[in-house]
């Protein structure tokens, strides 16, 4: 019988019970995560090791400007350290395809911790390895529909770009300047609405995929029932808001820390290795949010009240 008591927990509650969940399992998480984020930094480090020389060299290039000498000189350390190329890339689709196994040995690990059951390292690998093809076909999946929910998004940005140009050739400079602010805003409003719509469901079908079904298509439905069901939309969408922020609050500042040792001490690992490790951290948080509420739509929104959270079957 439905507990009526219950309710739907806020953000804040999430967050509060993600890193609660993460700090109790923070080294399981770390060790998951760094099986995979190591030798991927490592080999991102070998394959692009002035990566971090990037940032100091688009100084050099803006601070250059007018001096034609300088200026040569500034973009050829540009193009000597962004060394992207076919190797960058295949280094780069390969670490995403391998960061999917990863991220399912971290749901499975962060699942069976949020029910309760103690999981091993070891269990929660050799479990993603089976969900491993399902997991790149759900991610196939909402590429796809990525691309379709980017159209409106697209469509509003020409509009703003359109009513801009139209009022530059009327000289209607206030006007242009509102509806510039304006427009864009709501540009940038739309996208973060769109996608942390499509990212939740994504996020909710990948959890699906770990915890309850082997289908690819059931737990694709699942994830998209969860997101867009009356009364979910607008917690998806607050949901979506939180973990972008949590990803850009930190991403940004250890992005910052990692370019300015970089150029300060000239030891490249510095880059990696700070990005690193800073990636794991908000990897774990990010993680145990998306279960956290994961299980809070599964449970409190569909009558499952006085159930524990299903966690993945132990691996054969």
């Amino acid at each position: 019988m439905q507990n009526t008591e219950l309710r739907p927990l806020g953000a804040g509650e999430m967050l509060d019970r993600a890193i609660t969940l993460f700090v109790r399992r923070f080294a399981a998480i770390v060790a998951v995560l760094a099986v995979v984020s190591v030798p991927v930094v490592v080999l991102q480090a070998i394959v692009t090791p002035h990566a971090g020389q990037v940032f100091t060299d688009l100084g050099r290039v803006i601070s250059a400007a007018g001096n034609a000498a300088a200026s040569r000189e500034a973009t050829a350390a540009l193009s000597r350290d962004d060394r992207t190329g076919p190797v960058t890339i295949f280094v780069g689709l390969g670490a995403s395809v391998v960061r999917l196994l990863m991220w399912c040995a971290l749901i499975a690990l962060l699942a069976a911790a949020y029910a309760g059951v103690q999981t091993t390292i070891g269990a929660a690998y050799r479990f993603a390895l089976g969900r491993w093809w399902r997991m790149i076909l759900v991610t196939l999946v909402f590429l796809v529909l990525g691309g379709f929910a980017a159209v409106p998004i697209v469509i509003a940005y020409l509009i703003v770009l359109l009513a801009i140009v139209a009022l530059a050739a009327l000289h209607s400079t206030v006007a242009l300047i509102i509806v510039g602010i304006i427009g864009m805003l709501l540009v940038v409003a739309l996208a973060a609405v769109i996608g942390s719509l499509v990212f939740m469901a994504y996020e909710l079908s990948v959890v699906a995929i770990v915890t309850e079904t082997t289908s690819v298509m059931e737990a694709i439905g699942v994830g998209m029932r969860r997101a867009f069901a009356p009364g979910m939309k607008r917690r998806t969408v607050v949901a979506g808001l939180v973990v972008l922020l949590v990803s850009w609050v930190g991403s940004l500042p250890l992005l910052g820390l990692a370019a300015v040792l970089t150029a300060v001490t000239h030891i490249d690992a510095l880059y990696f290795a700070i990005l690193g490790a800073g990636g794991v951290l908000l990897d774990g948080i990010v993680a145990a949010f998306i279960v956290v509420y994961a299980v809070d739509a599964r449970i409190r929104r569909e009558g499952f009240d006085l159930v524990l959270p299903e966690t993945p079957p132990a691996p054969a």
